[in-house]
């Protein structure tokens, strides 16, 4: 079956996820921290009087961005490197969340994948619904509804 998807870049790689769960595309902001949440969990956030929880979907995910090569010590991310970033408000399940990406791709129309997803280096599975390819790019495709069972 054919779906609309949202396209978006995580450290350099291309995910998408079913149009029809989207909500709003905001560009990022500070979101209110969670004492004692997990560290892939940035913070909450009220939009149009409902709370969502927003998700690191890099860390979640497993993605790392390139960095400096060497002993770094770890530095908490400024808001001045996260401009640019958005945060893409959706819901799963009934449960409104948030995600934040890098960049905002595109909308796109492709067929549902069947079967189980292949492997993709360097990304953790547990959310991949399936993977394919467009114009020679790999296209990660993501189901949320392990998102809140996900430790």
């Amino acid at each position: 079956m054919m779906n609309n998807y949202l396209l978006f870049r995580i450290a350099e790689r291309l995910l998408g996820v079913k149009l029809q769960g989207a909500i709003e595309i905001l560009p990022w902001r500070r979101s209110r921290p969670v004492p004692l949440a997990y560290s892939y969990i940035e913070g909450v956030m009220e939009y149009r009087g409902a709370i969502y929880p927003v998700f690191h979907l890099a860390q979640l995910l497993g993605l790392s961005r390139t960095g400096p090569i060497g002993f770094t010590a770890h530095a908490p991310e400024s808001d001045e490197l996260r401009k640019g970033q958005s945060i893409i408000l959706l819901e799963e399940g009934g449960r409104p969340f948030g995600i934040t990406v890098d960049t905002v791709v595109k909308m796109a129309r492709f067929e549902d994948p069947t079967g189980p997803p292949a492997e993709s280096k360097g990304i953790d599975m547990k959310m991949v619904k399936g993977i394919l390819f467009d114009d020679d790019q790999e296209i990660i495709l993501l189901n949320f509804e392990r998102l809140f069972h996900a430790s």
